[in-house]
């Protein structure tokens, strides 16, 4: 990366992170419950979005197929590595595995009080997390605030956290959002999002580690703005040295950490995160759903004004951003969806979930599967 080029990516971190601390603590993300609700600020119409950047790819119009299974939340994706997907929705069923051609190959008869992440651990079994309760006004509930692991025909195998309880503890989580398995067969549990109730503990952002058993082995960082801390730590991937990839966030970022959780870097140019995913060969994507979206104003700035609305990340353009997780560099933008689920495969294929305005989506659904134009 050039000298100038660093510059300005420079300059373009200290805006956003002056942005992101200013109104994180107040933002919702979209969706709720087991349903979806459209998150879209006045005037926005993400199919309008224009770039010069670079975008490769075409979305499928008729993928999948849900025929009378109501679609909801896209949240939790995993791709199966031959063009289809398991997928932890805010519906119910909440979890389906969808094969290459969309259609709906296997359904777990489960549901949760908000779905908010999926991931496969080494020997195939799927960990779905219920993040519980999110909104600031959220009344408590006697489910959420857990995780568990199904093999993969849907039978439970493990359950980790207490229904209902919102704690920072070993065998308890705050709002359980992301997971990941890591390098050696562990599995990483993000914990914390923003918002969160009022009522429930406001500290407790971090990562934690537990054995493929569940058995709880560390964990490690907690609620601020400084490297080594977190915001709503909302995404997790290992790039092909071992180094973690956290987004975070509701601090506008995407943190890297190396083996020993040194903070190495933090990278502020692929928008505000909401998820991502880093490929065998270390080619980085990242879903933006909330950049530009005016959200509620921060508490710390006084009582609003009507009609006053404050941008998250404000100047930047929803969509998916390509690059490389080896230095950043940036290559393509898929503009026109504001996706907040993710997943790829070595396939070409990208996988994005909506959480909100599904219904006004190009497609009417949650669930996008995005493929490489034809060539010529």
């Amino acid at each position: 990366m050039s000298h100038s080029c660093r510059v300005r990516l420079t300059l373009v971190a200290a805006v956003v992170a002056l942005s992101g601390m200013a109104g994180a603590a107040m933002f919702a993300q979209g969706g709720g419950g087991r349903g979806g609700a459209s998150q879209m600020g006045p005037g926005q119409d993400p199919n309008a979005v224009k770039s010069v950047m670079t975008n490769p790819y075409r979305m499928l119009e008729d993928w999948p197929h849900m025929g009378d299974i109501k679609p909801g939340a896209a949240i939790g994706i995993v791709a199966d590595g031959k063009g289809g997907v398991w997928l932890q929705q805010r519906s119910e069923p909440a979890i389906l595995h969808i094969n290459a051609a969309g259609d709906i190959v296997k359904r777990f008869e489960v549901a949760f009080e908000s779905a908010h992440g999926l991931c496969q651990d080494k020997d195939g079994n799927l960990w779905a997390l219920d993040t519980g309760p999110w909104q600031a006004d959220s009344p408590p509930s006697t489910r959420g605030h857990q995780v568990f692991k199904y093999d993969q025909n849907g039978k439970l195998l493990l359950t980790l956290g207490q229904a209902g309880v919102s704690k920072v503890g070993p065998d308890t989580f705050l709002a359980p959002t992301a997971c990941t398995v890591t390098p050696n067969g562990d599995m990483l549990i993000a914990d914390g999002h923003w918002s969160r109730p009022k009522t429930g503990p406001q500290d407790g952002d971090r990562l934690v580690w537990y054995t493929k058993d569940g058995t709880f082995i560390k964990e490690f960082g907690h609620l601020g703005t400084k490297p080594g801390e977190f915001m709503g730590p909302h995404g997790l991937a290992f790039d092909s040295q071992g180094r973690l990839f956290v987004v975070d966030r509701s601090n506008n970022r995407i943190q890297i950490f190396d083996k020993d959780m040194n903070p190495i870097d933090d990278w502020r140019h692929f928008g505000r995160p909401s998820n991502l995913w880093i490929l065998k060969d270390d080619t980085l994507i990242v879903v933006d759903s909330e950049s530009s979206y005016a959200g509620f104003r921060p508490a710390e700035l006084g009582p609003s004004k009507p009609g006053e609305a404050i941008p998250r990340n404000g100047g930047w353009k929803n969509g998916i951003r390509i690059g490389s997780a080896k230095d950043g560099s940036l290559k393509y933008f898929i503009p026109g969806t504001r996706p907040e689920g993710l997943a790829a495969d070595e396939l070409g294929n990208i996988f994005a979930g909506l959480t909100g305005a599904c219904d006004t989506s190009r497609k009417s659904g949650c669930l996008q599967k995005w493929v490489k134009k034809p060539v010529g």
